[in-house]
């Protein structure tokens, strides 16, 4: 007679989830019975593709039988995998600043990370793998045209690099603080374009229709006049609305002259800010019927239609439009920067960004008080406005001198 063998329970494969946890990135979460406790994993964005994609695996692993290593349980310390220290840096700091810092932050690691490759936290904050990077980034290695970069590119990049290993120091995960000897500059302009007149801003309304097309023209233009009046940035006159809260609004209250208010959000600084609207703008503005001011103010069409496309709905960021008016400048022929090899600077034509230069640069030639303008520009000092955005013409001063002096 056969013994009855005794019956086998399995452990139960724990439920796997996505959590979206307020302003961090997705996680998968699951509740581990051997730890009795929750384990987290951290998707690294916020794209539920690739948290549906995190999800799978762990569901897989779980299946397995092999364990999965929470966030809790990562290495910190010199020896933390690159990887696990991105993703950190990235909950931790990076969703604490600006979008578009934060774009811009991830963006040089993603390079400096493809040319260094490094296993450890470690291992990149040593000395001569930061020389090596800057040296690197210098001839141009993964550069999108495969040129050398210009110093002043080159020290954005290594900025960004040392501020999140610098980071890392604060954390007590590095044992002492990077350093790297700064690149020095060259003396000169260091614009990295130049404010345009208005002939030349005719020509390029005149170069939007064969960008855009002739349908979405009009609209296109309004953002174009909405730059040059207004000394904004592209990401600013985009988040401008007659009534949405939170967001950059024109207030016009009575017996006062208007005002534009700022969000801390909105701001390079973070504070909150209110400012002059310049008449030009204004009368901009005042284009729209009352009646139908509500929502975004500045809504460039889609080029769908210029392409036999049905037109999408989705509202263009900040960084599309961006690129639209660069193909826009370039079609108008105007060049903002001369090519300069010994420099590794290339041809540059006009963009979104020498348009608010352009303004700075109207206020100064009427005689406006520097204050005044830097006020206008949110600048905390007269020296920052003239460096990057009014720098002055000389003739200009020339002729006022002389007309204050009188001929000698």
């Amino acid at each position: 007679m056969s013994r009855k063998q005794p019956s086998v329970h399995p452990i139960p494969v724990p439920k796997v989830r996505i959590a979206a946890p307020s302003g961090r990135p997705l996680q998968v979460r699951y509740h581990c019975p051997q730890q009795v406790r929750e384990i987290r994993l951290s998707v690294g964005s916020r794209d539920w593709e690739e948290a549906e994609a995190l999800k799978s695996e762990v569901e897989a692993r779980l299946l397995l039988g092999i364990s999965v290593q929470s966030q809790s349980e990562k290495t910190r310390g010199p020896e933390m995998d690159w990887q696990d220290f991105r993703e950190e840096y990235r909950c931790l700091h990076l969703n604490t600043v600006r979008d578009k810092t934060a774009q811009d932050a991830e963006s040089q690691l993603d390079i400096a990370e493809r040319i260094i490759k490094p296993k450890t936290l470690g291992k990149m904050a040593e000395t001569p793998v930061l020389q090596t990077l800057q040296a690197r980034l210098l001839a141009g290695d993964h550069s999108r045209n495969k040129r050398p970069r210009s110093v002043y590119t080159v020290r954005g990049y290594m900025k960004a690099v040392l501020a999140a290993l610098n980071w890392a120091y604060r954390q007590d995960w590095l044992e002492r603080e990077p350093k790297l000897p700064r690149l020095r500059t060259p003396k000169g302009n260091p614009m990295k374009g130049r404010p345009i007149d208005e002939m030349e801003f005719e020509r390029l309304l005149k170069a939007v229709p064969g960008v855009v097309g002739q349908e979405a023209a009009e609209s296109w233009e309004y953002v174009l006049r909405g730059l040059w009046e207004s000394a904004l940035r592209i990401d600013e006159l985009m988040n401008v609305s007659w009534d949405q809260p939170g967001k950059t609004r024109p207030i016009w209250d009575d017996g006062k002259l208007p005002v534009l208010q700022i969000p801390a959000d909105m701001q390079k600084n973070g504070t909150h800010d209110t400012i002059p609207i310049l008449p030009g703008f204004e009368q901009l503005l005042l284009e729209t019927p009352a009646g139908v001011r509500h929502g975004w103010i500045f809504n460039p069409r889609s080029l769908q239609s210029r392409l036999g496309r049905k037109t999408r709905h989705e509202r263009p960021t900040s960084e599309w439009v961006g690129r639209i008016i660069s193909k826009i400048g370039k079609a108008s022929g105007i060049i903002v920067v001369q090519a300069d090899e010994s420099q590794s600077k290339e041809e540059k034509f006009v963009s979104a960004h020498d348009l608010r230069r352009s303004c700075g640069e109207r206020l100064r030639n009427a005689n406006i008080p520097p204050l005044v303008i830097s006020r206008v520009m949110r600048h905390s000092s007269w020296e920052t406005t003239q460096k990057h955005y009014a720098p002055g013409n000389v003739q200009n001063d020339c002729k006022s001198l002389r007309e204050k002096l009188g001929e000698l």
